[in-house]
Formats: structure tokens, sequence, C-alpha cells
């Protein structure tokens, strides 16, 4: 029969299982959330705009197209 001392190691042992499920879930959220913080600080962004005129995408203040009517 279940006696005082079995249930106390029983409710122990759940306890212990249970907080090991939440320290692994925890370590594989950290893990995930540091692998998108360091794909996100790797990606370098470019700074460039769309010519009105041409449609093609340059660096810098003014079209880069040499054939474009705004680069002039």
């Amino acid at each position: 029969m279940l006696s005082i001392g079995k249930i106390f190691w029983l409710i122990l042992i759940l306890l212990a299982v249970w907080y090991m499920f939440k320290i692994i879930e925890k370590r594989k959220l950290n893990s995930i959330n540091n692998k998108q913080k360091n794909d996100n600080i790797n990606k370098k962004g470019l700074d460039a705009f769309k010519c009105d005129v041409c449609g093609l995408w340059s660096t810098g203040q003014k079209c880069n197209n040499k054939e474009c009517l705004g680069s002039k």
C-alpha cells in the first residue's frame, strides 16, 4: 500500500523531472534566441535607392546608370 514515505518520494521525483524539463526548455529557447541574434548581427545592410526614372537600384546620392535621364 501507499505510505507517507512513498507518496513523499513520488512527489519529489515528479517535481525533479518537471524542473528538469523546464531547464531543458529554457536552454533550448536561449539557444534559439542567441542564434537569431547572431544571424541579425551578421547581416549587413546596404543603403540603396531605386531611381524613379530608370528603376535601377543605386548607392549614393544619384543614379549610377549613365543612360538614365535622372542621373544628370
